[in-house]
């Protein structure tokens, strides 16, 4: 791919300027543009070491309005960084709607440095290319435009200009980049480089390969690239045409093949009273001695609890909290989005609360609110959320492939218990404020959040983040078997990495 560029191209002598000027009024104009229409622009800036990279974000800068651009520069990531998923402190610095990032090294350069371990260096693995692809399909399926750009310059031209700047205190990545001996050295893993271009070159998020022996030129190429690629994109959303990434459309299933999942859990399941308590407590005791273990051995948790309205996810989340030592663990309810969250891919607010490595987070509603309320209300499209059963498989294996222990619950209760336990809140003064009007508009809609219940715990159940639907008529079984059902995961997980 590298191979078959020419690295020649230079701007005439005398003739920047007058090359230079109109292509800088035009981005700017394009980037109020962008702003207008409230989408976003990532600028990804990878290349050789040496190939100029600060340089032409230097070049760029004052073409660009500071007030709507942040320079992302990647390093060494921090302790926080350390305790998260490789692409966490990516997710976190993704920009708002209308504004514009520019990466200075990405994803891909993390991907090289901090997961790839072959002496060798002639292939990243495929499953590194996959998580790539899926979080630039993400963003880009949200509407988002991602600009892709690798430097490129012969072998002798870096040789001039390592020699140049090895004295540099402001190299600030090198350091980083060192940690993998020849990281980004033309000739020594050519390869490698060139089959990774190859691999995420996507029709939807291309790489520009940008002839970088002349800055000039090279800044030249950039804008050219910047205005024809957002002119473009700009009118295919004038024209409301579908985002060129179909990759997450999913057909819908017949009615009747989304609704038989939850009819499988028995209702009938209880504990009395006096069964309840000692188990409890054993359990509680059980739990508490596990998360240590879970601390000790940096394994970070998430817990999701889903159910109906009044099926008792709150009071199974304040018996697992008293478990836990409180310093190890944060509960996350989760309401509709603020008008912040809102400026970002939708699972954006969640990415930024996971925890770190032996902590535990326990969500109270969460991101499968897509495929729910946002679903049976319309406060998405359909495409929206048929897309986002993918969007969130990809997530999840995101998390258990960095060896997150994920468990997921569904509360399940019938709709006379439902209708009981609303009547119970309504008439007691310390229990009232559990009721609102939206709770029984929800309860008018059961048939449509049924069928969506059933549609996600389908779509979603996968090998390492299965659906646990606890029967939760009667509400001592089910905190009962909330509790053992952690229990178990820990000891599972513990197991395994002994």
């Amino acid at each position: 791919m590298l191979d078959a560029f020419d690295l020649s191209g230079k701007v005439p002598k005398g003739e920047y300027s007058s090359m230079i000027e109109p292509l800088e009024s035009r981005a700017a104009e394009l980037q109020r543009e962008v702003r207008k229409r409230g989408k976003s622009v990532i600028i990804v800036m990878e290349g050789w070491r040496g190939s100029g990279i600060t340089e032409l974000i230097n070049l760029l800068q004052p073409v660009l309005d500071p007030r709507g651009t942040r320079i992302h520069p990647i390093a060494e990531p921090n302790d926080i960084e350390r305790d998260h998923d490789l692409l966490w402190r990516f997710w976190s610095r993704l920009p708002s709607y209308g504004q514009t990032a520019i990466f200075d090294r990405s994803w891909y350069t993390a991907t090289i440095v901090e997961r790839y371990e072959s002496e060798k260096m002639d292939e990243i693995p495929n499953s590194c290319i996959e998580d790539i692809n899926n979080f630039e399909a993400q963003l880009i399926s949200d509407g988002n435009l991602i600009l892709k750009f690798f430097l490129h310059v012969s072998k002798n031209e870096q040789k001039k200009r390592l020699e140049a700047i090895k004295n540099d205190p402001f190299t600030m990545q090198a350091r980083y980049l060192r940690r993998k001996e020849g990281i980004y050295i033309v000739g020594r893993d050519s390869t490698m480089i060139d089959r990774m271009l190859m691999k995420t070159d996507m029709p939807a998020s291309p790489w520009t390969i940008v002839e970088a022996e002349q800055m000039k030129y090279a800044h030249f190429r950039i804008l050219q690239t910047f205005n024809s690629v957002v002119e473009c994109w700009l009118k295919e959303k004038e024209g409301g045409q579908i985002e060129s990434t179909q990759t997450f459309q999913i057909k819908s299933m017949a009615g009747h093949e989304e609704s038989t999942l939850l009819q499988r859990a028995d209702l009938s399941r209880n504990y009395t009273r006096n069964e309840y308590r000692p188990i409890l407590q054993k359990l509680k005791e059980t739990l508490h001695s596990l998360q240590m273990d879970i601390y000790r051995k940096n394994i970070p948790v998430v817990i999701v609890f889903e159910g109906w309205d009044a099926a008792g996810k709150g009071g199974c989340i304040i018996r697992l909290a008293e478990a836990f030592n409180p310093r190890g663990y944060v509960v996350e309810p989760i309401g509709p989005p603020n008008d912040w969250e809102n400026m970002h891919h939708y699972l954006w607010r969640f990415y930024t609360r996971f925890p770190r490595r032996g902590h535990i987070v326990i969500f109270d509603r969460s991101w499968y609110g897509r495929v729910l309320v946002e679903r049976v209300e319309g406060f998405c499209t359909e495409s929206e959320w048929q897309r986002a059963y993918h969007e969130i498989n990809v997530m999840e294996e995101e998390l258990t492939s960095d060896g997150t222990i994920l468990i997921k619950f569904w509360l399940h209760i019938d709709k006379d218990e439902q209708l009981q336990r609303f009547n119970e809140r309504e008439n007691n003064p310390e229990k009232n404020w559990k009721i609102t009007p939206e709770d029984w508009r929800n309860r008018e809609k059961w048939n449509q959040y049924n069928a969506a219940v059933n549609a996600m715990i389908r779509r979603t159940t996968t090998a390492d983040a299965p659906w646990n639907v606890i029967p939760a008529n009667n509400k001592y079984y089910a905190r009962i078997t909330v509790l053992e059902t952690v229990a178990t995961a820990f000891k599972k997980k513990l197991k395994e990495i002994k």
